[in-house]
């Protein structure tokens, strides 16, 4: 094989290597013309398969986020330029030094990035709103529960929904006062005689937005089998293991 065709097929094992598809026997090949054309790893591939690939990206993905954006560009600066007290001296190698070339860095953190863009699309972050959409929907059990005020609360309403096929539900909740968390929180309680004799804590939360229904996720500790009643305490912040019943709030029940 004459100079000419040995870097053709140099580039040709190159491109392939990009792409992620060479055999064994391909990559020793590629091997032994490095040596032969003396010759290190050439990028140029690589970056134009990473180019391809956002190409790609972009076409199907919403923008990204500019809060997410911009965390990327400080990791990235991150990576260019390390902070003087974490510099060792060292004398590198040929692939030390190729390792550690700003260069590669910025490849790197172009690497980190897409994957970044691809999670963040893979998986949206759902707003409570539409995610108690998502399971009136989709649950094919869905049990539902109206709230009533007791007390001092008696001006409050809402309604629980709950499927324990998904073992999930959702509060929404009216007119319960915004509360301040760091004085005391409100907690759910969900009795549930088949799974336990004592009520199973369903969650602390806040409300922290008056006049409005807020929508509250249900966070048993406990998977659930067949809720009967659905409890509301005012609890000190943190909530507690074992409600006193001091301060009821609502309750929904068969």
């Amino acid at each position: 094989m004459n100079s000419a065709d040995s870097r053709i097929r140099y580039d040709e094992l190159s491109a392939g290597r990009a792409m992620g598809d060479l055999s064994h026997e391909e990559g020793r090949e590629l091997s032994l013309l490095e040596q032969e054309l003396s010759q290190t790893h050439d990028f140029a591939f690589d970056l134009m398969v990473g180019a391809l690939t956002v190409d790609f990206l972009k076409e199907s993905l919403a923008p990204l986020p500019a809060d997410l954006a911009a965390r990327m560009h400080r990791c990235a600066d991150d990576l260019h330029t390390p902070a003087p007290d974490k510099v060792i001296p060292f004398q590198p190698t040929l692939m030390g030094k190729i390792i550690c070339s700003p260069f590669t860095g910025w490849v790197a953190a172009a690497v980190i990035g897409l994957l970044a863009v691809v999670t963040y699309q893979a998986a949206p972050q759902q707003t409570p709103s539409e995610a108690h959409a998502i399971l009136r929907t989709e649950a094919p059990d869905l049990l539902e529960r109206s709230f009533q005020g007791l007390g001092t609360y008696t001006g409050s309403s809402g309604n629980v929904i709950w499927s324990d096929a998904k073992q999930a539900g959702y509060m929404t909740l009216a007119g319960l006062p915004v509360n301040d968390p760091t004085k005391a929180q409100y907690q759910l309680w969900i009795v549930d005689p088949k799974r336990d004799e004592a009520p199973i804590d369903g969650g602390v939360f806040d409300i922290v937005e008056g006049g409005v229904p807020n929508i509250v996720p249900i966070a048993a500790k406990l998977s659930l089998t067949d809720p009967q009643a659905f409890v509301i305490t005012l609890e000190q912040p943190g909530g507690v293991v074992k409600s006193k019943q001091e301060h009821l709030v609502a309750l929904a029940k068969n």
